[in-house]
């Protein structure tokens, strides 16, 4: 099996490679941000999220991805920003991304739409380094035959459109808009000629979700995601019930790869300690908006596993993924006209 994983992993720095590049995550129902950069701002709240992630568990070389997001509402700007750090790394593969995204609001109806735009850079390495001990040959470095190790970073950007009304969202965003050309050069090893030749492959999200019972002691929210790098399309369909808005389960189906069943919880902060939803309501049913979002923010975590339905089922142990939320509610002060320093207060919406 050694042999056979280094054989494919130094293959790829020698062909031309066009493949799907952005790492997928299960729960992306939980972090609009990283797939879309118009929904910065759109939780009107100081957020943080992380996701970690380990694909097939158990293979050699398996996929580890992570990602942190930050982003709130700036009222000065009419929008908000945000910043997205991915890591991702596959055999001898390693991908590191960092983008500052800017959305602008305008009111739609009786929802907001978010025109948001993302720009960073981009670094790949193709290429063993000196962890990774599961290789088959010891020697790659001084082995003609094996082509060089490739590093490099370029700019990176995209685009992004978010809707969001009361109980529904929707969006349509493209990354790696400028498909960069990473390498285009040959490269000599002992007169043995290596063509290194990757570009980054644009890729296009379409994705939205609805909750159905608002309001209901259990509500039931469906959302899907159509992923596509204009060559290979897969789509994850998630419906998941939450209850009394403090802890929710339920599953996706992502096209032939596998079956995701995950759980999680929420907290309410007040006074730097964090009760349930059920524990605040129960004992300041009267409490308004305005007075809830001064108790702080909220605490989301939640858990989800893959179940691999493909052929890869038999060499791995499924994939395990971890995602952590914190919202915390911010106050601005904005300057207008003929009524001296207003307050803007910023919270986290209610879930």
């Amino acid at each position: 099996m050694k042999k056979v994983l280094t054989l494919i992993a130094f293959s790829l720095g020698s062909l031309s490679v066009f493949s799907q590049q952005d790492p997928q995550f299960s729960q992306f129902m939980h972090n609009k941000l990283f797939m879309n950069p118009g929904y910065a701002g759109m939780n009107h709240a100081l957020c943080f999220t992380g996701i970690a992630r380990q694909q097939w568990a158990g293979f050699d070389g398996s996929p580890r991805s992570g990602i942190f997001s930050a982003d709130c509402y700036v009222p000065q700007l009419s929008g908000g920003i945000g910043v997205n750090m991915m890591y991702d790394q596959l055999g001898f593969e390693t991908n590191m991304g960092y983008r500052l995204n800017y959305s602008f609001h305008r009111d739609l109806g009786r929802g907001v739409l978010g025109m948001g735009v993302e720009m960073g850079a981009y670094s790949k390495r193709i290429g063993p380094g000196a962890g990774e001990q599961w290789t088959a040959t010891t020697n790659w470095q001084i082995d003609p035959t094996i082509p060089p190790q490739l590093r490099t970073t370029v700019m990176d950007m995209g685009l992004g459109l978010w809707y969001e009304r009361e109980n529904m969202w929707c969006g349509i965003s493209t990354s790696h808009l400028n498909g960069k050309l990473i390498n285009d050069g040959t490269v000599l090893v002992d007169t043995i000629p290596h063509p290194m030749l990757y570009q980054m492959a644009r890729h296009y999200f379409i994705t939205g979700g609805v909750n159905l019972l608002p309001g209901h002691t259990w509500e039931i929210r469906p959302s899907f995601i159509v992923k596509s790098d204009a060559t290979i399309t897969s789509f994850d369909l998630n419906v998941t019930a939450m209850f009394n808005h403090t802890f929710w389960f339920g599953a996706s189906y992502r096209s032939g790869d596998a079956i995701c069943p995950m759980i999680g919880f929420q907290l309410v902060q007040k006074n730097g300690i964090f009760y349930s939803w059920i524990h605040t309501e129960a004992n300041q049913p009267q409490l308004t908006d305005d007075q809830r979002s001064h108790q702080g923010g909220t605490l989301k975590m939640g858990f989800a596993y893959d179940y691999t339905t493909s052929h890869l089922k038999n060499y791995n142990n499924g994939t395990f993924e971890l995602f952590v939320n914190y919202c915390m509610p911010i106050e601005w002060k904005v300057k207008k006209e003929g009524h001296g320093d207003v307050r803007i207060i910023d919270r986290p919406d209610q879930p």
